[in-house]
């Protein structure tokens, strides 16, 4: 009986010491840290192979464009760099895919360390502006002339005469500069012409130059082209009406002037 006494006795002893707790601290034995954070994996880098890219992985696709370019940059020479590049080049091809303004000048400046991040932006942006085949030229250079650029060079300088939008966004400038074009060709056809002949007076059954689309809902994009077809529009009207002035000047016959025989008009008739 006294044994069983005692045998009972131990059990409970011991669960009255651990309800009390620890006297010092120095005595308390270490708890084992709680498996819920230490038994997650670490994430590992992202990285792919990029022997053969699925267009269908946006990801994937972005990484293996975002490094074959950064292999071939200045930056290449620290790895550590791709990091913030990725980055940056995955912003740039976003803001280029929403026709946004580039954050991000778009040449580089010569003799300043570009960050990785910026070098990936421009790139990125650069990338869709090509995937789309925008056609961009340096007017400043004399090089690669023709005709074509003669006249994108001039919608380019109405583009910033016009105040619609940065140079550093080629999606609303390319919108304005086709805007600009097209109007430019309506202006020549043969109503339009005979319009610039009368001053501007509109002949009989002409048709409207353009319909644009009203209301605040309207794209920038959309915005930028007619703003472009008003001003090549207004452009070539311009020329037209300086070229016919210009021929009928020609056309008179000064005072006391001799003309080549047989070009003499005929004397009045008596």
């Amino acid at each position: 009986m006294r044994r069983s006494v005692h045998a009972g006795f131990v059990p409970v002893f011991l669960l009255f010491l651990l309800l009390q707790g620890c006297g010092k601290q120095q005595e308390c034995p270490k708890v084992a840290p709680s498996t819920g954070e230490s038994a997650r994996p670490v994430a590992e880098e992202e990285a792919y192979d990029c022997t053969t890219v699925d267009t269908t992985d946006a990801l994937k696709q972005t990484w293996c464009e975002a490094r074959g370019v950064f292999d071939q940059s200045s930056l290449a020479g620290d790895v550590a760099n791709f990091g913030n590049y990725l980055k940056g080049y995955r912003q740039g091809v976003n803001d280029a895919r929403l026709a946004e303004t580039s954050q991000v000048s778009r040449e580089a400046l010569e003799g300043r360390a570009e960050k990785p991040d910026e070098a990936g932006y421009r790139a990125g942006y650069q990338r869709v502006v090509d995937a789309l085949g925008i056609i961009e030229y340096h007017c400043s250079d004399g090089e690669k002339a023709s005709e074509y650029k003669d006249r994108w060079c001039e919608a380019d300088d109405a583009y910033r005469i016009a105040s619609v939008g940065s140079s550093d966004n080629p999606f609303l400038r390319g919108r304005f500069i086709d805007g600009y074009m097209a109007g430019g060709r309506v202006a020549l056809t043969v109503p339009t012409s005979m319009e610039a002949f009368f001053s501007g007076e509109n002949p009989e059954g002409k048709q409207s130059a353009i319909h644009k689309q009203e209301g605040d809902d309207v794209e920038p994009n959309e915005q930028a082209f007619y703003r472009g077809f008003d001003e090549g529009y207004k452009a070539m009207i311009a020329s037209i009406r300086e070229s016919i002035n210009e021929v009928m000047q020609q056309m008179q016959v000064p005072n006391n002037m001799e003309m080549p025989e047989g070009l003499m008009p005929p004397p009045p008739n008596q």
